[in-house]
């Protein structure tokens, strides 16, 4: 049994599964037993969370940290780890080409300068992370919003958006109010995490909705070609999940994996690998890294600090990517 679950792919701990009780003393709740990798882990957290015993004075350290990275002591990322995401709209797809000589779709994804809004530590939902708010209104769209949703954001001194997203993070990547998280949180090379909606498509048959074949189309079939056909002989009624025409689209999926080729820190633009990111374009999608795969060694902890890790050039790629304006081709001369 042990060794089935180690052939598992590693999930992260999520901080909904770690707990606080009045004692101050941590515990974990595991909902897959491949969770628990070794007790040093287990141990590792509980130190860690013992120590919190006040908010506003774990928060006014993060901050003090934050006003002199270069100077601070940061904690060392872990598996644990989980960075804060970041608010972007889809622009659309465009390609690109590698140095084998291959092309592949990419989808550009502009990060509005997402905002820490507010800072969840353990809530009444057990919920650790920073509430985001990103796409700034304009003076029309805040004439025409009724003031109960204009109200949390006069309470903090900003300005209003249009969305706010609840992101996940670990304490150790806690960031305090008002930072502006950019492209550069991102890095080249990485796997990040894509959450939209997807394309409301309304009721669809059986055929669009979930590939099927239909009917042929003579040897007595009339007006039913795209009928889905026999549904079984369940005397009380159908099995649970069984595929019929619905309503199809509109609900909220991930696209996993999707491997950062570019970022532009000018116009705060990241292209990710692959078309199949969720949504419509101009659609408000979330960016996060990836859950599958292990964090990027060069990905900055919790966020880039210019003061810290120095300034960025305008344009970044991969290094499997052949940049604009650089030789496909090189030919050299015949050796004597």
């Amino acid at each position: 049994m042990l060794s089935r679950l180690a052939l598992r792919p590693f999930r992260p701990i999520k901080a909904s599964e770690v707990t606080v009780n009045s004692t101050r003393n941590a515990y974990i709740h595991f909902k897959r037993k491949w969770d628990v990798n070794s007790y040093d882990e287990m141990r590792e957290l509980r130190k860690m969370l013992g120590s919190i015993t006040d908010k506003d004075a774990m928060m006014a350290t993060i901050a003090n940290r934050c006003e002199e990275p270069d100077k601070a002591e940061w904690p060392e990322p872990n598996r644990m780890t989980r960075r804060a995401g970041v608010i972007a709209k889809k622009l659309g797809c465009m390609s690109y080409w590698t140095r084998d000589g291959e092309s592949h779709a990419m989808c550009a994804l502009q990060i509005l300068d997402s905002t820490v809004m507010d800072v969840s530590v353990m809530g009444p939902d057990d919920r650790t992370g920073v509430w985001m708010a990103g796409g700034q209104m304009t003076a029309e769209e805040i004439a025409k919003t009724p003031d109960y949703k204009l109200e949390p954001f006069r309470a903090r001194s900003m300005h209003p958006c249009h969305e706010v997203r609840f992101m996940g993070t670990s304490i150790d990547s806690l960031l305090p109010v008002k930072t502006v998280l950019g492209s550069s949180h991102f890095r080249c090379g990485q796997f990040v995490d894509v959450l939209g909606t997807s394309i409301d498509r309304g009721f669809q048959g059986g055929m669009k909705r979930h590939g099927f074949k239909g009917l042929p189309a003579s040897h007595g079939v009339t007006r039913a070609h795209r009928a889905i056909g026999a549904i079984g002989h369940k005397k009380d009624g159908l099995w649970r999940g069984t595929k019929m025409p619905g309503h199809m689209g509109g609900y909220r999926r991930y696209a996993r994996c999707m491997r950062v080729v570019r970022v532009d820190h000018k116009n705060n633009v990241i292209f990710v690998r692959g078309r199949h990111t969720i949504g419509y374009i101009t659609e408000f999608v979330s960016i996060h890294d990836a859950t599958y795969y292990p964090p990027h060694s060069a990905v900055p902890h919790p966020t880039h600090f210019t003061a810290r890790d120095g300034e960025l050039p305008e344009q970044q790629f991969w290094d499997e990517v052949i940049q604009p304006g650089s030789d496909t081709f090189v030919f050299e001369g015949e050796s004597n």
